[in-house]
């Protein structure tokens, strides 16, 4: 009993196995989340997108109500909040005192802060491109930001569930695999919605081929960070060390996260 709770934590070789490099990396990544953060706000300009309400006009049975607008998301400035808390998220696992519970908690083969901050930022980002997309019904909106609020706690209690499993114990993937039940749902809305944009096109001119191009882009890069999860729980290649898997969230943070930013601004500046 005694052994098995002192490998409840990690001991002081483990945590000082975890190279500092990475402090630096999350340093580095999060000031250039932050600058792009500060450009992309300086930059923007007015264009919004609205997110509105239909209401029953009568008792149940009667005809919907025109749509009534709730509130007008100003693009430019909700992905800069996106890279923001990207960058908040970073440069505090880089300040003193959050690296040390940082180099601990990975020592410990778990990161909370990655999936706090991925519940917020990326359900943001899943918004934003719904919204570019035409969905504005609030009920479609919340639902989708909840759901992918919920993939994403999905990412923590897997990590929860095998973070001290022994290499000769199964993978519990339950966690995984419900989570990416949740998260297809929102590029489902998403599929429907171009669906619909295709029937009604005026003309005959249908959603062109570069938004289609562009849909597929940000939905692999929005979902590469699970495969970097399956690849680390899978013990692939280099994945079998979850530092490496952590390498992996830090490099697609920065790159994934600044495409999907930057293609989804990229709509405000198309007249």
């Amino acid at each position: 009993m005694a052994e098995t709770a002192v490998n409840l934590r990690p001991t002081p070789a483990e945590i000082e196995a975890v190279p500092v490099k990475l402090r630096t990396w999350n340093l580095v990544v999060g000031l250039v989340h932050l600058v792009q953060a500060i450009a992309i706000a300086a930059i923007s300009n007015d264009f919004k997108l609205p997110i509105t309400g239909q209401y029953l006009a009568g008792p149940p049975g009667t005809d919907i109500g025109p749509p009534d607008l709730i509130w007008s998301v100003p693009v430019g400035y909700a992905v800069a909040f996106f890279l923001f808390l990207a960058s908040l998220d970073h440069l505090l696992m880089a300040a003193p005192g959050g690296w040390e519970w940082y180099r601990r908690n990975l020592a410990d083969k778990i990161n909370y802060a990655r999936w706090t901050e991925y519940s917020i930022s990326a359900s943001v980002m899943i918004v934003l491109i719904a919204l570019v997309t035409g969905v504005s019904d609030v009920g479609a909106i919340v639902a989708i930001f909840g759901v992918n609020a919920s993939m994403i706690m999905f990412g923590l209690v897997m990590e929860m569930m095998n973070h001290r499993r022994r290499d000769d114990e199964p993978v519990n993937w339950m966690p995984f695999i419900c989570g990416s039940i949740a998260g297809i749902v929102p590029w489902i809305i998403i599929a429907i919605q171009i669906g619909g944009a295709e029937e009604n096109a005026v003309d005959g001119e249908g959603v062109p081929t570069f938004v289609y191009a562009i849909i597929v882009s940000l939905f692999i890069l929005f979902n590469s960070f699970a495969i970097n999860m399956a690849l680390q729980y899978g013990k692939i290649s280099r994945w079998r060390n979850y530092l490496f898997g952590e390498k992996g969230y830090i490099i697609l943070s920065l790159t994934a996260k600044s495409l999907l930013a930057w293609q989804v601004f990229a709509n405000t500046l198309i007249d």
